[in-house]
């Protein structure tokens, strides 16, 4: 595996801060920031904001805790061992993406998938039946706990006229399962990735990551779509409510 194969958002940021917050007592806010910045690659936390500025998520070096302490060590928190484990470095987690995930050229498939994936998303929040943090499972027969969750179906409208259906369920690492099917045969239909044409007019699955920010993964879809509507799927405007519609794909 490259070193270079994480990929973080300023959500993602926010969420490994706290987590090291809960290690490192007695560092200060402003000293963990410099810190964490150093486990991630940069020299200074000024200069991990300026490339999050322009960008949604960026590319670094996974989380290192031996950069991170010795950065502390350096600002005077000696007393923190080279041995503490302040964030996590997923030694097993990411794999090497073969191109940017945030790459502007993207071919058709990838559209309509897309946007049916930010459809079905988008109408799970503005429903209520999930949050974009870790454990906002809040559908009937959910729990914070994945293993717990039941699995759940909820109807909506693409584009507030195509009628769909998706069900989702939480997994392992805080993640959403979410399979969606665009005008299913059958309204009592419990849609999942290995539905084809036989079942609906398309159908398309991927996961949602919401440990280390909001985003759809890419790299894990699965889309299945009649000619004939893909290119209404692909001219869709809509846009994410609250996450990114790309980055790292968890294994």
């Amino acid at each position: 595996m490259s070193d270079s194969t994480f990929f973080v958002s300023a959500a993602a940021v926010r969420n490994l801060k706290q987590s090291a917050q809960h290690r490192a007592r007695g560092v200060s806010s402003s000293r963990l920031s410099e810190a964490l910045a150093a486990a991630l690659g940069f020299k200074t936390h000024a200069s991990l904001r300026a490339a999050l500025a322009d960008h949604a998520t960026v590319e670094v070096p996974r989380p290192d805790n031996a950069r991170m302490v010795r950065r502390l060590h350096e600002l005077g928190h000696t007393s923190i061992t080279p041995s503490q484990r302040l964030v996590p470095e997923f030694e097993h987690s990411y794999t090497p993406f073969r191109n940017d995930p945030l790459r502007k050229k993207r071919s058709a498939r990838w559209w309509a998938w897309r946007n049916l994936m930010v459809s079905a998303i988008n109408a799970g929040l503005e429903q209520g039946i999930f949050g974009l943090e870790p454990t906002d499972n809040w559908w009937p027969g959910s729990s914070p706990e994945h293993q717990r969750c039941q699995q759940h179906v909820y109807h909506f409208l693409v584009d507030g006229q195509l009628p769909a259906v998706a069900s989702m369920d939480a997994k392992v690492g805080d993640e959403l399962s979410i399979c969606v099917l665009l005008n299913p045969r059958k309204c009592n239909v419990q849609p999942e990735w290995y539905h084809g044409l036989n079942t609906a007019d398309a159908m398309a699955h991927g996961w949602v990551e919401r440990r280390l920010g909001a985003w759809i993964q890419d790299g894990g879809e699965a889309f299945h779509c009649k000619r004939d509507l893909k290119p209404q799927l692909v001219d869709l405007m809509i846009e994410p409510a609250g996450y990114s519609d790309q980055g790292s794909f968890i294994l």
